[in-house]
């Protein structure tokens, strides 16, 4: 969509919507490192009335600049885990510049109303498995964390992150959701980071995964700017209001309240599965 004629169309109530869609995402990914893709998704085709496709471009951009935010919020508080980024992207930057050019290249030969659904099933399928694994971490018996951020990395650590981060890179480039939500488990049962280092350490790779990914959705014209703008405006002020409750919290309430996120989003997304 080109940038000044997606502006052209709004009106005041659907612009305000945007601004509190964009406050309630920020607050989740400023305090759990989810929320830029697994609320953005949903909200972006129920709410902004976007088609499948453009709603993950359009999720993706907002996600680059949002989660920019966030970082510098973490990074300042030390709940950033370099080593564990870098062996983690070393996957993932390439998975999800694949995943990104097969979706735009198959709305191109796939009917809009089937590519919709299998979108919203298939997404629908992984969000329960997240939600799943979420609610286990956080109520599992004998919590503890094994280590905090910088500690140094296994070799079997460095092959699972690389590992894992192309599958998730693949995943976001496709749908994405993946920013903080498939990659927090892996930060928690691969890395062992304690759960505010998780936060922190998600939004910093998401940020190449979604940068790469949103390019190429740009490229193909697949991102309502508008959209986009609104919902980066409204998520500032929340990110860091959120990343500030995050600092003051327990890692096992930040855990659970994680859980709690996913879960909402599965009950969302499998209510509105039929839906536009």
């Amino acid at each position: 969509m080109e940038f000044i004629e997606s502006f052209r169309t709004l009106t005041l109530a659907y612009s305000g919507e945007q601004l509190i869609i964009g406050f309630i995402m920020g607050i989740l990914v400023g305090l759990t490192g989810i929320g830029a893709g697994i609320v953005a998704m949903p909200a972006m085709i129920a709410i902004s009335h976007l088609d499948s496709v453009t709603a993950i471009g359009t999720s993706l951009f907002f996600s680059v600049l949002s989660r920019l935010y966030g970082v510098k919020q973490h990074w300042k508080m030390g709940f950033i885990d370099k080593e564990t980024n870098f062996w983690f992207s070393i996957g993932s930057i390439p998975g999800v510049l694949l995943a990104s050019f097969g979706m735009n290249y198959i709305k191109t030969v796939v009917n809009k109303a089937e590519m919709d659904h299998m979108i919203k099933l298939a997404l629908l399928v992984v969000v329960f498995f997240v939600a799943v694994y979420l609610i286990y971490d956080g109520f599992k018996k004998n919590q503890e964390d094994k280590y905090k951020c910088g500690d140094p990395l296994l070799p079997s650590q460095k092959l699972h992150g690389a590992f894992w981060g192309s599958g998730i890179g693949a995943l976001v480039g496709a749908t994405s959701i993946g920013g903080g939500v498939f990659i927090i488990p892996v930060l928690t049962a691969v890395f062992k980071l304690s759960a505010k280092c998780v936060i922190g350490t998600s939004n910093m790779i998401s940020v190449a995964l979604t940068l790469v990914g949103s390019i190429v959705y740009i490229y193909y014209g697949n991102v309502h700017y508008a959209v986009a703008f609104l919902v980066i405006a409204g998520s500032l002020p929340g990110i860091k209001l959120g990343a500030q409750i995050a600092q003051r919290m327990e890692n096992l309430t930040l855990k659970r309240i994680m859980a709690g996120v996913a879960l909402v989003s599965f009950i969302t997304m499998l209510h509105g599965i039929n839906g536009p």
